[in-house]
């Protein structure tokens, strides 16, 4: 990009171009997040469609001007995994996210994933540490070293892109020493370099899970605090939480953060490994 716009906020890019027609790009980007989708639901093949997800698989704000979609899951292994997304396809916006929070049963980071458009693309894809990486040594060496690390910084050396940074302090905070969150211009090139660094990016995450050793039963209520917490600070923490209040109000933007952040699957489990 021929502009630096590493620390400018989203409702700048919006600003600056408001009205652009993305329709085409969310059909690409969605299609991608499909396939992800596709290998979560089969690999956890007993993780269920939450009910808090009735009637979200496609809403519009009252003034039709915000529509989306939200799948939130739970079970078989996994906490709260969410699938959504938030935006005007006619109007320059997109926000796309994959979150999933693994269960205490095995400590591998959790996968995020994001595609947004604002119109410029903005793509973030991390393993969201659940140690603390200042500290836990092994932790780092098991995940964020390697050829997690190398990819990383192969794709960070594409000056395309554009490091976009959050200003939102927590949400930095979350982030791995490895975590890509990147704008660059909407191109169907750089949305084809972003799908050959997800193919490398999942399947490594799957095959963490696979070999994953599982925690002993006496850490997982260490881990469970530890896993709600973070989850809890950094749903709420989240600088793009206006967006939902300003165009739903504040109950019903409320609701879509406390939905999306799993607060149902907190209250039911928490506590269980006591």
């Amino acid at each position: 990009m021929s502009e630096q716009s590493d620390v400018k906020t989203i409702h700048e890019f919006l600003q600056d171009n408001p009205n652009v027609d993305v329709s085409k790009q969310w059909e690409r980007c969605w299609n991608i997040h499909g396939k992800i989708n596709d290998r979560i639901l089969k690999y956890f093949g007993d993780t269920k469609l939450h009910p808090i997800s009735e009637d979200a698989e496609y809403y519009t704000s009252p003034d039709k001007q915000m529509e989306g979609s939200f799948f939130g899951y739970t079970g078989g292994g996994i906490d709260w995994y969410v699938r959504s997304w938030l935006g005007n396809r006619k109007a320059s916006i997109i926000d796309m996210n994959i979150n999933v929070t693994l269960s205490q049963h095995i400590k591998v980071p959790n996968l995020m994933i994001i595609f947004g458009t604002v119109p410029n693309l903005l793509f973030y894809a991390d393993y969201v540490a659940r140690s603390d990486v200042k500290v836990d040594e092994a932790y780092v060496q098991k995940y964020y070293e390697g050829d997690a690390n190398q990819d990383y910084i192969e794709f960070r050396a594409n000056t395309d892109f554009v490091w976009s940074a959050s200003h939102g302090p927590a949400i930095r905070g979350m982030q791995s020493p490895i975590c890509s969150s990147y704008i660059t211009d909407l191109t169907d090139e750089h949305i084809d370099q972003c799908e050959v660094y997800l193919e490398k990016f999942v399947d490594r995450w799957f095959r963490w899970v696979e070999e994953a050793i599982e925690v002993p039963m006496d850490e997982r209520d260490a881990l469970q605090k530890y896993d709600f917490t973070y989850r809890e600070y950094t749903n709420r923490s989240d600088p793009m939480n206006v967006l939902a209040e300003r165009i739903f109000g504040a109950e019903e933007g409320k609701h879509m953060l406390d939905r999306r952040g799993g607060l149902v699957q907190m209250d039911a489990d928490r506590g269980k490994w006591k």
